[in-house]
């Protein structure tokens, strides 16, 4: 059965790096990776010097490792299109008045609900056996997440709508394809979301949170994890605390200015380690990730950066 670890966190914080480095990390074990991204603002094909696509591609140096970058906004937009269309030639047959309803616009999380879909996809595909998603920034995810109840919902609405004008003007969606077109689209649709919140709540799904030992970075976690598990009852598989600034011991002693704002992010990292572990480590498991003198860039330098996250 395949398994699925996705990670997000506050721009800016590394979630990107540390899922690519999951993804070499599990793929040099001899499991068969795919790593997929959703963040609109892709930026795995500058981690590993590669265009990506929504079709996955194999990473030379890594022979289990496969990657893609999902574009769901054209799946999105078709949907919209379609629902335009379909509600344009309603109005015009019931009131004589063509109107564009839904034309130019997106709904807010329809893109979301459509990487989901791909996710779906892959996950039923059974070819591989461990999906690392490299989600949008926390805001985006966690809409993502709830999105699909509202996206059902909506969808709930149209069904209704379709319904009651076809009782009462026998014009709507009639027996032609065409006309059902909508209808064959949205339950199979409706299906895939509650598929994809029931793959969401079975135990080899997991989320993990990256952060950074900063105050704002912190709190935004934990409410993040409050949310996930209370309101979603998702699966958290642990928070990465990353970029912490090591422990020199005795160097601190060294009279250099450079020496003293190291020394002072150390002590500023030290406090927000022992918040975090206030807040939340008892609850999850808690990986610290050191502060490296290197770019996480490139097939070799993941391989060392994965080594720090997953050292145990």
């Amino acid at each position: 059965m395949t398994e699925l670890m996705m990670f997000t966190g506050k721009g800016g914080v590394g979630k990107s790096t540390t899922s690519s480095a999951t993804a070499v990390n599990f793929a040099e074990q001899g499991k068969k990776v795919l790593l997929v991204s959703s963040d609109p603002a892709h930026n795995l094909g500058d981690l590993f010097d590669m265009k990506f696509s929504n079709t996955p591609k194999q990473i030379t140096d890594i022979p289990n490792l496969w990657v893609k970058e999902i574009d769901a906004i054209e799946d999105a937009t078709h949907f919209m299109n379609m629902m335009n269309e379909s509600m344009r030639k309603v109005l015009k047959k019931s009131t004589s008045v063509d109107m564009d309803v839904f034309k130019d616009l997106m709904m807010p999380g329809i893109d979301e609900v459509f990487a989901m879909k791909s996710l779906l996809e892959d996950m039923k595909s059974s070819q591989w056996d461990i999906i690392v998603f490299d989600t949008a920034p926390t805001g985006h995810t966690l809409r993502a997440l709830t999105s699909p109840d509202f996206m059902d919902a909506w969808l709930l609405r149209m069904l209704a709508l379709r319904k009651k004008v076809k009782s009462l003007k026998g014009i709507l969606f009639k027996t032609s394809n065409a006309n059902d077109e909508i209808t064959d689209y949205i339950l199979p649709l409706r299906e895939k979301i509650g598929e994809i919140k029931s793959i969401l709540s079975q135990p080899q799904s997991s989320i993990f949170l990256v952060t950074i030992p900063e105050k704002l970075s912190v709190m935004e976690t934990y409410r993040t994890l409050n949310f996930l598990n209370e309101g979603l009852k998702v699966n958290v598989g642990g928070v990465i605390v990353n970029r912490i600034m090591p422990d020199f011991g005795d160097e601190w002693s060294a009279n250099l200015n450079i020496v003293r704002l190291a020394k002072g992010e150390f002590d500023i990292h030290a406090e927000n380690l022992k918040l975090a572990s206030n807040l939340f480590g008892q609850r999850v498991r808690l990986i610290q990730v050191p502060k490296v003198a290197f770019q996480p860039v490139g097939v070799d330098n993941l391989r060392k950066f994965s080594k720090l996250i997953w050292r145990n």
